[in-house]
């Protein structure tokens, strides 16, 4: 009975041993296997933000594709009306061209001279006349507010200063267009009226020079050749051609 009772501690101490080995073990194994749960846990959270990350930049790309469609809708629909818009008033200039009355007057290849009464040939001439020498009422006035170009033709309005006849009906800054057999149109406004007793009969004509046209210049600033000939039709070779028809528009320089 002693003897059972002398071994007994020592049994205790034997599994007390064995059971500290056994919590030592699961121990270090609940450790791994924590280690384990947070790896993959660790993992999984990875995943799921990997996967969130890329399911927010398709839905960025998504959106950003349809705010770009968004755009280019808007966009194509601004410069539509900006075009429409532009049409709209091209036409509107162009009813505004169409609505100035003109009245068109054909230009005969002779003239009888009213003081010979032989019949002339019309062979294009184009004279000059001084602009100093124009000083009288509205036609002073346009003459002191054009400016000479640099051949010394006086213009207003970017149109040549010229002197016609009674029968074009015209009146101080009114523009005029002569048209060139050639095609070329010059583009011209009433600086003087021809005197009716230097016309021919239908006072289109002047017949001394035998011109319906005379070029109103600046004497001090006149290119040589021209003034020294008396001929505006040398100031470009595209307009030594007969003037066919002038055409007066219901259009006046403002003053």
């Amino acid at each position: 009975m002693s003897f059972f009772l002398l071994d007994y501690p020592l049994y205790e101490r034997k599994d007390i041993k064995n059971m500290k080995g056994l919590n030592s073990n699961y121990t270090r194994a609940g450790h791994q296997a924590c280690s384990i749960i947070l790896i993959a846990s660790l993992l999984l959270i990875l995943h799921c933000y990997c996967y969130l990350r890329s399911y927010a930049m398709e839905m960025v790309e998504e959106e950003a594709i349809i705010i770009e469609e968004e755009i280019a809708m808007k966009s194509t629909e601004i410069i539509s009306e900006i075009i429409e818009d532009a049409g709209n008033s091209i036409e509107e200039v162009e009813e505004e061209i169409e609505e100035v009355e003109k009245t068109v007057y054909e230009i005969p290849s002779s003239y009888v001279n009213p003081v010979s009464g032989n019949t002339v040939s019309y062979k294009g001439g184009k004279t000059i006349e001084r602009s100093s020498k124009i000083t009288y009422g509205d036609l002073g006035d346009i003459n002191d507010l054009a400016e000479p170009d640099s051949d010394g033709f006086m213009k207003i309005d970017d149109r040549y200063l010229i002197a016609v006849g009674s029968r074009f009906d015209t009146a101080a800054g009114q523009y005029i267009d002569l048209v060139l057999e050639n095609g070329v149109i010059i583009e011209c406004i009433m600086g003087d009226a021809k005197a009716d007793v230097d016309t021919d009969s239908t006072n289109t004509f002047t017949y001394k020079s035998s011109c319906c046209s005379e070029f109103i210049i600046d004497e001090a600033s006149i290119r040589t050749d021209i003034y020294e000939r008396g001929n505006a039709s040398l100031k470009y070779e595209s307009w030594d051609s007969p003037v066919i028809s002038v055409v007066v528009y219901d259009q006046y320089c403002e003053m």
